[in-house]
């Protein structure tokens, strides 16, 4: 069993309502995985504890390397344990609202009377949480990150912050250079055009989010993935946004970046296409389903439902998708056949 311990500090600030549904969809992914830790905030400060399965947590850490809330991330403890420290995951902040901390996963960590559970015992993990406990505005982190970061990491973290905030009918490359406290001569060394900035931050945004779910593909199918997708994308209406502009670009042979986005695109088809197949195989979807088929019907209503949530206030994402594919998978266990029902007489006809 592995346990790693990092710091990292906030690209911008979070509101309770955001770390609340932060709490809520990683304490579900972290769950599905088996990963138990805690995600301690201070201001922009922030300490993290990943435990679990060796190869699991690896691949959880480099998710919360590449997410785009955090940046300076770095590894404080990452050892060989031979049993938990935590229960489960959780997570700790010091909300404005009292009624947070009905939030379930909440930690009190910050609460003057909160006390270490002797049960546990004292590990490395631990005693790294208590310090941070105790003083959590230290420089554990640098206080010079942006001087450390790398550019273009900076100028995708600015177009980050700027599409939550404004959406992409507002962004552009000043907005972003704005965001990441950067000149736009800097944004453009690295980024030269609008289309460049948008290509790389659509990468790095959705793979933050889509990557540690896939796990679930090979755990539970296909179909609970795409549940689990779309749960977390609801989250964040600015990357939907991105996304369906993106894929509006990439119906554009002659705008830039319409190649890659059409790459990008087919690789996610090509995943759900072998997703399913590896269910058909392993008995999670029946023989009657033709995974290439399967496939377009799953991101016909995937990619549809997504934008119905951008266009109309009562379009419950998750929900939608859960009853349609619901019905769906029913349909997939019958034989097809041609319908007839759209054979209707035409005025004329004799």
């Amino acid at each position: 069993m592995r346990s790693i311990v990092y710091t990292s500090t906030q690209t911008r600030p979070i509101t309770d309502t955001e770390l609340a549904q932060i709490l809520a969809v990683g304490r579900e992914k972290n769950t599905a995985l088996g990963v138990t830790g805690i995600l301690a905030h201070k201001e922009e400060n922030c300490l993290g504890i990943l435990e679990g399965d060796d190869e699991t947590v690896a691949a959880r850490f480099e998710q919360v390397r590449a997410d785009p809330r955090h940046t300076n991330v770095r590894v404080l403890a990452d050892e060989s344990v031979r049993q938990r420290s935590f229960p489960d995951w959780s997570m700790a902040f010091q909300p404005l609202d009292p009624l947070m901390q009905q939030v379930p996963g909440f930690s009190d960590l910050f609460a003057p009377e909160h006390a270490l559970d002797p049960s546990v015992g004292v590990t490395r993990a631990r005693a790294l949480l208590e310090w941070f406990r105790k003083h959590p505005l230290a420089p554990l982190t640098s206080q010079t990150a942006e001087a450390d970061e790398a550019p273009r990491t900076r100028a995708i973290n600015g177009a980050i912050t700027a599409l939550h905030d404004g959406g992409v009918t507002r962004f552009t490359l000043e907005v972003a250079a704005e965001r990441a406290g950067m000149d736009v001569a800097e944004v453009r060394e690295v980024f030269p055009s609008e289309a460049a900035l948008l290509a790389a931050t659509v990468e790095r945004w959705t793979q933050a989010i889509s990557a540690p779910l896939a796990p679930l593909i090979a755990e539970k199918g296909t179909v609970a993935f795409l549940h689990a997708l779309l749960a977390a994308q609801a989250e964040e209406p600015g990357l939907m946004e991105l996304l369906a502009a993106s894929l509006a670009s990439a119906a554009d042979p002659t705008a830039d970046g319409a190649d890659y986005h059409r790459s990008t695109y087919r690789r996610f088809r090509q995943m759900i296409r072998d997703g399913l197949a590896a269910d058909v195989r392993d008995g999670r979807e029946p023989g009657t389903m033709d995974p290439v088929r399967g496939a377009q019907q799953l991101l016909a209503l995937h990619d549809g439902l997504r934008l119905q949530a951008l266009l109309t206030a009562d379009t419950d994402l998750v929900d939608a998708f859960d009853r349609a594919a619901t019905r769906m998978r029913r349909g997939w266990s019958e034989q097809y056949e041609q319908p007839s029902w759209w054979d209707v007489p035409v005025a004329g006809d004799r």
